[in-house]
């Protein structure tokens, strides 16, 4: 179980760093210059901007809990271990 949840973590952290590498890239490309798409990306993952702070901790919230449940049948307690 432990080597599924490791490739769970490394799957999903690997899915959500492409989803945010084709967003940035979207962004940068599919306006009118760089300059524009540049100030479109800054504005869109700026830590003020509430929304996209939600979005990217429920992309990661998959991979904090496996995290956790890995860490607890690494330690021998809780849910799920042997």
């Amino acid at each position: 179980m432990d080597t599924a949840l490791s490739w769970f973590i490394a799957l999903w952290l690997g899915l959500a760093l492409l989803i945010n590498l084709f967003a940035c890239a979207g962004m940068v490309l599919g306006f009118c210059g760089l300059w524009d798409g540049w100030h479109r990306l800054i504005a869109v993952f700026d830590l003020s901007a509430l929304d996209t702070v939600l979005y990217e901790l429920a992309l990661l919230l998959p991979v904090l809990a496996a995290l956790y449940w890995q860490q607890q049948r690494r330690a021998g307690s809780g849910p799920g271990s042997p």
